[in-house]
């Protein structure tokens, strides 16, 4: 097999797979060295470094990769999750009213920086752009697509405080009941000794990851924490750092979430304020911002008359993805500034929308 395939996250998902059809879910929530042996029986003893870091109902969502070959399984994952992902993304756009160029050069980034990396990006950003287009026609459907977003829990971490806002409590019951039952499920077929695993080993272990560890991974990091982590400042401080220069965007998000009458900004901004707010996500889950940058950049009618800087600033907060490693390359770690734009001009848009008359809450 090809050096540049295996060279891949996906290594990850079909190993997953395989383990699960033969009976030995639980080595993926042991020790890392017990699922580093898989990989390298897999794979050969030159594989690099790599970690199993997801819940055990993600299990759930992959183990039929495990049927395919490694080449046919990787390509049938990012096919199918690339459609969903526009799907989601249609849904939580609307009609795309904005120059089609424009739009696929916001979009184009975060799809590509996916597909190098052969990760879940489009499966994450499908769940939770498609709850957030649902939460208001089918609040069921959408709550079970946040529920099921808890695979990657991060991302949506702002969606309750969305949701509590809008008084959307069906779409909250409906999440959490699907939350639950996804991890009841999961440790009926998986023991419920992977859960167990999961706490005491997995998340410490990625903790250290985060924390300890380096090499290109962190120039994927697009956080202040990530930044700092670059140059090579104190884990610890990096993180009261980034604290420090969340937690007051944060504030300020929850005010406009409060205050903006326009739904669908109000979406694009939480998912905004949860790339600025979390220390830990990688370019590859940028597909949410590139949705909620076209959702702005979709309000002006048309695109051409939209102020060309602005215009520009969209744009290149859209590059984030593919700026990452050639910035990270020159020491240089400059992603969270494009991260915050792209806040900024959420927030921006969500202050100035027109106000109109709420729709009620379910």
């Amino acid at each position: 097999m090809e050096a540049w395939l295996i060279d891949k996250d996906f290594a990850n998902y079909w190993t997953a797979a395989r383990l699960v059809l033969n009976g030995q879910a639980l080595d993926l929530f042991a020790d890392h060295a017990t699922y580093f042996r898989h990989l390298t029986d897999h794979f050969g003893p030159d594989t690099l470094w790599r970690n199993w870091s997801y819940p055990p109902h993600y299990l759930l969502a992959i183990w039929p990769l495990g049927f395919l070959g490694y080449g046919t399984a990787m390509a049938a994952f990012l096919g199918l999750t690339l459609v969903a992902y526009l799907v989601a993304l249609r849904a939580f756009v609307g009609p795309i009213r904005t120059d089609l160029a424009v739009a696929t050069a916001i979009v184009l980034p975060s799809v590509f920086d996916n597909l190098y990396h052969a990760q879940n990006g489009f499966l994450t950003a499908a769940l939770l752009l498609g709850g957030l287009a649902l939460r208001m026609e089918r609040p069921v459907l959408a709550g079970v697509l946040i529920g099921c977003l808890t695979i990657k829990p991060q991302l949506g971490v702002l969606v309750p405080l969305l949701l509590l806002i809008e008084r959307r409590w069906l779409v909250i019951a409906s999440a959490t009941l699907t939350a639950a039952g996804l991890v009841v499920l999961s440790g009926v077929l998986f023991g419920w000794d992977s859960w167990h695993g999961y706490l005491t080993q997995t998340l410490p272990y990625q903790s250290r990851v985060m924390t300890d560890f380096t090499g290109i991974f962190l120039g994927m990091m697009p956080t202040t924490f990530g930044a700092l982590r670059v140059l090579e400042v104190d884990p610890q401080l990096a993180l009261a750092v980034h604290a420090a220069v969340a937690v007051p965007l944060v504030g300020v998000a929850g005010w406009a979430l409060w205050r903006c009458q326009d739904a669908d900004l109000r979406a694009a901004l939480a998912i905004m304020t949860t790339l600025v707010a979390m220390p830990y996500w990688l370019t590859y889950d940028y597909g949410i911002a590139a949705a909620a940058l076209l959702l702005t950049c979709n309000r002006a009618e048309p695109i051409t008359e939209a102020p060309r800087p602005r215009r520009g600033l969209l744009l290149l907060a859209a590059f984030t993805p593919i700026a990452a490693i050639p910035l990270w390359l020159f020491n240089t770690p400059l992603t969270p500034v494009l991260v915050g734009l792209g806040f900024a001009l959420v927030l921006q848009s969500a202050l100035q929308a027109p106000r109109q008359p709420e729709r009620p809450g379910v």
